[in-house]
């Protein structure tokens, strides 16, 4: 078994040896068993099913279906593999109806299918996969198993239908899972005593570093500045760089500062239309671009081997998110480096992005980041202590390693910088405490309230006499005492409102929410509103399609589907083009453009 296997090693994917725990991965597949793999990014987890499948199908034991999140990755993983000569094929939902039934006709005599979770999902598609004799299955990124399916992604925790319906052999495979998600992935996939394959965490060539750098404005500085120092960022540059943000706002903007500085950057986030995306990761691929600002759209199963610098501007949001990404770094075994600008003012951003109900585990993981940022160990034994509770050796190259005093100084002067934030937090709250409204000032906060069309909360009364311009307080802006407050403290308002309403001159409004009214006015009711229903399935999808189409094209959304023709679509949900030429408002030119799209929509929703 395993001389094919070396053989094809060398012969298909041009390997003279294999790598730490593809031979175990690869031997177990081959012998029908379920496999866990946890290999570090670039370590070669895609090879321990694409070499089996390849096997499989010279013996003419049939294809091995391949899970994938994203069509990019699916792409990526369709060319590389045709490119080594290995029949492969891809059906989703970027494709064509037309390519999509080519592949699906090839399907039989492929090595390796792709698709994603949703297209697994539909009754039909698991019928033609029975039909074809399909011989075994894996789960790329399993981790999206436990962190995505929970909201994001729900039918990535049906894909026990590998076992269930299908009885296929599974290979999951992933680069970033604690002890906690590899135990979900186990039971959400209903693994049979699998094989577990557990590879190291080191990254010998990779020098991981952590900065504090609490001002915004300085972090973009200081990403130039490590651009400049490692000689990244221009088209001559002999590497690539990415460099991380939280939010799109963030993306856009240091992407725009870093041009601004002479650098060749491009940018990507998921809030771009599909043509923009592929524009700037092509320019990235082809190397126009030397420099990629990204959010974490970026990256999953992105194979470029001279990433010699990846740079987190802002703190992720877990520590195996940042391992994950910054192990995009160094693919080619070269020298590279791994960055963290660190700032505790992060966690309020974190907040933002993960919400009131952060995934499981993303508490500890954020936990984990904390720790390994402001400690002073070797930054990859807490990496590996991490994922799996066991130091290992120190790495020797990473700065807590090679720059112990910095890194001792740095932990220094942030505990100093926070003390000193708490002790003027605790002055200015005294100080606040002090400040009273004199009566005209009350008799501003009554004329506010007095003015407000319908009742509000005493922190958005707050928010309008102190004049925010925060999102929130939008809807008061527009009242005459607008800001006439600017400069009082927030509290003293406050003490002011809730004095107004043990004196009577405000009243409470409100059972859920409580507000606040002038005394004896009368509210008006509210304007009866029509409920709109959630749109989900596929008029969601539909929508979608309609809102890309229109971006793509610079058209209205109604030219390119009317409601009333998107309502018939989901009414009827046509399988084919005749049936789909029968929906009003589908003439023969929007067949031919979107026929594809729409047939594959209504597969994915079913």
């Amino acid at each position: 078994m395993m001389s094919d296997a070396s053989a094809i090693l060398k012969e298909v994917f041009g390997h003279e040896r294999f790598r730490g725990g593809q031979e175990q991965a690869v031997n177990a597949a081959l012998a029908g068993r379920d496999v866990e793999v946890v290999l570090p990014t670039g370590g070669g987890k895609s090879l321990c099913y694409q070499l089996p499948a390849v096997i499989r199908q010279r013996r003419g034991e049939g294809p091995t279906v391949v899970i994938s999140p994203l069509i990019a990755l699916m792409e990526d993983q369709l060319a590389a593999l045709r490119e080594k000569g290995v029949a492969a094929e891809a059906v989703h939902s970027g494709m064509r109806w037309s390519d999509q039934r080519e592949a699906l006709g090839r399907g039989a005599d492929a090595a390796v299918i792709l698709c994603s979770p949703e297209r697994l999902a539909v009754a039909r598609f698991r019928s033609w996969l029975q039909r074809i004799g399909v011989a075994a299955a894996a789960v790329d990124e399993a981790h999206c198993v436990s962190e995505w399916g929970h909201d994001f992604r729900p039918d990535y925790r049906k894909l026990a239908v590998l076992k269930t319906e299908l009885g296929l052999p599974v290979t999951a495979v992933t680069a970033t899972a604690t002890p906690r998600v590899r135990s979900d992935i186990r039971q959400t996939l209903q693994l049979r005593d699998p094989v577990q394959v557990l590879g190291g965490f080191a990254r010998p060539n990779l020098h991981f570093t952590v900065e504090h750098v609490p001002a915004e404005r300085g972090r973009t500085a200081r990403v130039a500045a490590l651009l400049d120092a490692h000689g990244l960022g221009h088209r001559r540059s002999r590497g690539r760089a990415v460099v991380y943000a939280s939010s799109r706002k963030r993306v856009k903007a240091l992407r725009d500062a870093l041009v601004r500085r002479g650098f060749h950057a491009s940018w990507y986030h998921a809030g771009r239309t599909d043509g923009a995306r592929a524009q700037a990761q092509a320019a990235f691929a082809a190397g126009r671009a030397t420099v990629l600002v990204a959010t974490t759209a970026f990256g999953m199963g992105i194979d470029v081997p001279d990433i010699r610098l990846v740079v987190h501007a802002q703190a992720p949001t877990t520590l195996e998110a940042w391992y994950q990404q910054a192990g995009r770094a160094g693919r080619d075994g070269e020298p590279a480096h791994a960055v963290l600008l660190w700032s505790r003012a992060d966690a309020i951003l974190r907040r933002r992005l993960v919400g009131d109900s952060p995934p499981p585990g993303a508490e500890a993981g954020w936990s984990a980041l904390q720790a390994m940022a402001e400690g002073r160990a070797c930054r990859q034994q807490a990496i590996a202590r991490y994922f799996t509770g066991s130091d290992g050796a120190a790495c020797g190259i990473c700065d807590a390693c090679t720059e112990p005093e910095r890194v001792h100084e740095a932990l220094t002067a942030l505990d100093e910088r926070t003390r000193a934030r708490r002790t003027a937090t605790r002055e200015k709250r005294r100080r606040d405490a002090e400040v009273t409204l004199d009566e005209a000032q009350r008799g501003a906060v009554l004329r506010f309230v007095d003015a407000l069309k319908r009742p509000v909360g005493r922190t958005m009364v707050a928010a309008g006499l102190r004049g925010s311009r925060a999102k929130r307080a939008k809807r008061v802006q527009g009242n005459p005492e607008f800001g006439v407050l600017r400069g009082v403290p927030e509290s003293a308002i406050l003490r002011a409102v809730d004095d107004l309403l043990a004196s009577g001159q405000l009243t409470p409004k409100g059972k859920k929410y409580p507000t606040v009214w002038i005394a004896g006015k009368r509210v008006r009711p509210a304007r009866s509103k029509t409920a709109t229903p959630k749109v989900t399935g596929l008029a969601r999808a539909l929508r979608n399609l309609r809102s890309r189409e229109a971006r793509r094209r610079r058209w209205k959304p109604y030219q390119v589907f009317t409601n009333a023709t998107l309502a018939a679509i989901v009414e009827t949900r046509p399988t084919t083009r005749d049936a789909l030429a029968a929906v009003p408002g589908i003439g023969p030119k929007k067949l031919e453009r979107f026929a594809g799209a729409i047939l594959a929509a209504v597969a994915d929703n079913p």
